[in-house]
């Protein structure tokens, strides 16, 4: 069984303080691996409102489409969500969410989602959840690490919104917290750590998000920087989006008006993560529900 390290040589989030300790805890533990031709769900447990669906198979090669479901659709202050999830040697899998999570302002206590990935061998994961909205007055922290066993491949995005343009809702008081980490055999690959203030100049700066609400970045273990350019100039020729190459991954940030607005363009991306991988453009059921 492929266990679930801490990205190495990188120091974990720090531990919330006694008074922000999750007042509704839930965590998800899956195992997906390969058995007659597809990837099953060989291992599932849950502790409070976290659940996962049957998984789906749409793809020829027998790939595992597995959507992930918070029934309360939204963090307060103190909750914590963990999920961890490992996929087995061989294995194909993508794991995505039923809708946009979101967080709500808090009176103090901080919420937290803790994402930790495990790809064995030979085996591929497409971590693709929808975006998190964080109200304005919320204070988030999000994790996601990710460790690859040789010849594994890795497709994943972390997209956020902050407050709700569609209500004329900014975010001129909160924090958000983020840390996205991919290691390979022992070796930090990608390491980044964020820290949003509410109402900070880096919200409107040139050198920040430049008055965009929402923003993401797509990491990959595959995509020639060149053919994502284009793809993207094609598809959204007013994006503000770049693409770097950074220590063997494709490396993929954009800005938009909305969450819904930057997961389009992260998706023309991981479809040209697609064809490096020779394994056909299709995309999760639910994000067209």
């Amino acid at each position: 069984m492929l266990a679930i390290p801490k990205a190495p040589g990188v120091r974990p989030a720090s531990r919330p303080a006694e008074d922000e300790r999750a007042s509704w805890p839930a965590a998800l533990e899956l195992e997906l691996g390969r058995r007659a031709g597809k990837t099953r769900l060989r291992h599932a447990r849950h502790h409070g409102p976290l659940r996962v669906q049957r998984p789906f198979h749409p793809e020829p090669d027998g790939a595992a489409h597995v959507v992930v479901l918070h029934p309360p659709a939204g963090l307060v202050g103190g909750d914590r969500l963990t999920v961890r999830a490992r996929v087995d040697d061989g294995a194909r899998a993508l794991l995505t969410t039923t809708g946009a999570g979101k967080v709500y302002r808090t009176a103090g206590a901080r919420a937290a989602m803790e994402t930790e990935l495990a790809v064995g061998e030979g085996a591929d994961l497409e971590h693709v959840p929808q975006e998190a909205v964080v109200f304005e007055g919320a204070d988030a922290r999000l994790t996601t690490r990710v460790a690859l066993a040789a010849g594994a491949r890795f497709c994943g995005w972390e997209v956020v919104c902050l407050g709700r343009p569609a209500c004329g809702e900014g975010f001129a008081r909160g924090a958000l917290h983020l840390a996205f980490e991919i290691g390979r055999e022992g070796h930090p690959l990608f390491v980044e750590r964020g820290r949003v203030e509410g109402g900070a100049p880096m919200l409107d700066a040139a050198w920040g998000l430049w008055g965009r609400p929402a923003f993401g970045t797509m990491v990959a273990t595959e995509g020639e920087p060149t053919a994502v350019r284009e793809a993207l100039a094609a598809a959204h020729p007013e994006a503000r989006a770049a693409v770097t190459r950074v220590s063997g991954l494709t490396v993929v940030r954009a800005l938009g008006r909305d969450g819904t607005h930057v997961r389009s363009i992260l998706e023309v991306a991981r479809h040209v993560v697609r064809d490096a991988w020779s394994r056909p453009r299709v995309d999760p059921a639910i994000w067209r529900s």
